[in-house]
């Protein structure tokens, strides 16, 4: 089941999704929960996968340290469609936090693929947690707001 999850979440990272409605770039397991919301034409989807499900070749691409426990959160940019615009004014921030802790900012980078760019960031902890994230998108003076959860269960 990893090496089938890895190897979709391998493809996804590099595919295009013109044409379709918008693709999440990485495999969700069943745990994993999916938001989405649209701001200023732009609709935005998040998604999350525990660290330990990606793959050596993802991890090092993206620089993700396996050794470490938490959940990758991927936030994936698309037009209604499902191609992928021009990010013009789009502005995306994060916040992340386990429900005994109180959510911190959460770094997002960045990554274009074919004319398609998606936002990664890193929450570490350990299992088990429940991880809250929030986004904030705002563009062309709308905004919208992406909240979801992600179960990090022991191995």
């Amino acid at each position: 089941m990893r090496i089938a999850s890895a190897a979709l979440i391998l493809l996804a990272l590099t595919a295009c999704g013109r044409g379709e409605a918008p693709t999440p770039a990485v495999a969700m397991s069943p745990t994993s929960a999916v938001a989405s919301a649209t701001v200023g034409g732009a609709t935005l989807q998040a998604s999350t996968v525990n660290i330990a499900d990606l793959n050596a070749t993802i991890a090092s691409r993206y620089g993700i340290d396996l050794a470490q426990e938490g959940v990758l959160l991927l936030v994936t940019v698309r037009d209604a469609a499902g191609n992928g615009i021009d990010l013009g004014d789009l502005q995306v921030t994060a916040t992340a936090g386990t429900l005994t802790d109180t959510p911190k900012p959460l770094e997002l980078r960045a990554i274009s693929t074919d004319g398609m760019t998606d936002y990664i960031g890193v929450f570490r902890a350990k299992a088990p947690a429940s991880v809250q994230f929030r986004l904030a998108a705002t563009r062309a003076g709308a905004r919208a707001d992406i909240a979801t959860t992600a179960e990090l269960q022991p191995r």
